[in-house]
């Protein structure tokens, strides 16, 4: 089968998007059809994180431990520009944060796929699994194909706006990291540092007092916590 003849094949079987939700729904209806409970749609701002648009459910512990750690499958496959596979996570060490404690979260196998326009690198594609084993071949090209629907989708959303600007596209989803994004905007407001800056010293305020990034940054947006200074490492 052809690229154009697998991408007409999956559209057909995703079927008619909505007008609200479309990358909520395209993660539904991926799972479907990839028989992968978990899928996660990310995208990259302008300071070069990666930061989640929407996802299914089953993913939600694994997409957010990426997020906490800023490493894993979908931030190489970003970085990388080329599919990630893994189908046994036991047998892969290359996230030494991330592997062990998506293991013992139920984390199994995990394949990413980079969202490219071009040379531009727009995201990330993420299938999670609770199970070893490889994908399919036709899986693997039904993945490839959803991430070329999963492009039109996101620039389609991101259309007459400046690339950095992803509120809306990030309140569209049910379950996009819009506090994350939020509270990030905020920080950098307040130390006067760039976006991705601030991101990180979320991640470090996250990680100095045990609590989860969402945690972190819900406090910020809920004004209870105000960055004054980076902590101590």
């Amino acid at each position: 089968m052809s690229d154009a003849d697998r991408l007409i094949a999956v559209l057909d079987a995703l079927g008619p998007a909505p007008e609200e939700n479309v990358i909520g729904w395209l993660c539904t209806r991926a799972a479907d059809l990839l028989d992968t409970p978990g899928i996660a749609v990310a995208v990259a701002t302008a300071g070069a994180e990666l930061l989640t648009l929407d996802r299914t459910d089953a993913c939600d512990p694994f997409d957010r431990l990426q997020s906490d750690l800023g490493e894993g499958p979908s931030w190489a496959v970003h970085r990388g520009g080329w599919p990630v596979i893994v189908p046994d996570l036991r047998q892969d060490d290359r996230w030494p944060a991330f592997g062990p404690a998506a293991w013992d979260l139920g984390l199994r196998s995990v394949f990413a796929f980079p969202l490219r326009r071009g040379s531009a690198r727009i995201g990330a594609l993420t299938l999670y699994r609770q199970g070893t084993g490889g994908l399919t071949d036709d899986q693997h090209a039904d993945a490839v194909a959803v991430g070329r629907v999963a492009v039109g989708l996101v620039l389609a959303s991101q259309a007459g706006r400046p690339v950095d600007d992803l509120d809306e596209m990030f309140h569209d989803g049910g379950h996009g990291d819009a506090v994350v994004h939020q509270a990030s905007g905020m920080v950098s407001v307040q130390l006067g540092i760039a976006v991705a800056a601030a991101l990180s010293v979320l991640r470090a305020h996250a990680f100095a007092e045990g609590r989860s990034l969402y945690d972190i940054a819900a406090d910020v947006v809920a004004r209870r916590l105000r960055m004054t200074e980076t902590p101590d490492p």
